[in-house]
């Protein structure tokens, strides 16, 4: 088997996951995104709506250290696609840095909620986790 045959089957270091949670699409974004990596996950993830459809789109962003403005405009992207498709979606996990960031390029969140963490980010999507006390607790 070559080495390029080898690369296509065997997931790559650098790509973003696109994760399938309860019938909706989680993409965790951490450290540095390049270019190349957004334009992945936007094409992954138009791709899945398009083929598997999904209730909601989550964008986490608390990984992220440098935004710039190739990165805040791929966010924006992603979010407007997916929402034209009928996916809601929500940005969440916001520093404080990465919003200031966004407004000062005048990034704009039309027809995209936020949400301070990923469980709230969920909630606004409809998934609510009921919690169960541990086995073997008294009631």
């Amino acid at each position: 088997m070559s080495a390029k045959a080898n690369d296509r089957s065997s997931p790559n270091r650098d790509t973003i996951p696109v994760i399938q949670l309860w019938g909706h699409l989680l993409v965790p974004l951490q450290g540095d995104i390049s270019d190349t990596q957004m334009q992945e996950v936007v094409d992954t993830v138009l791709h899945r709506i398009a083929k598997h459809g999904a209730e909601g789109l989550v964008i986490d962003t608390s990984g992220i250290w440098i935004l710039d403005s190739h990165l805040c405009a791929g966010l924006g992207k992603l979010a407007t696609a997916a929402s034209i498709m009928g996916v809601p979606s929500v940005l969440c996990g916001l520093s404080a840095d990465v919003v200031t960031t966004l407004q000062t390029m005048g990034f704009e969140l039309n027809d995209t909620q936020t949400a301070v963490s990923l469980e709230r980010a969920l909630e606004k999507l409809g998934v609510f986790v009921q919690r169960r006390p541990p086995q073997g607790a008294s009631i």
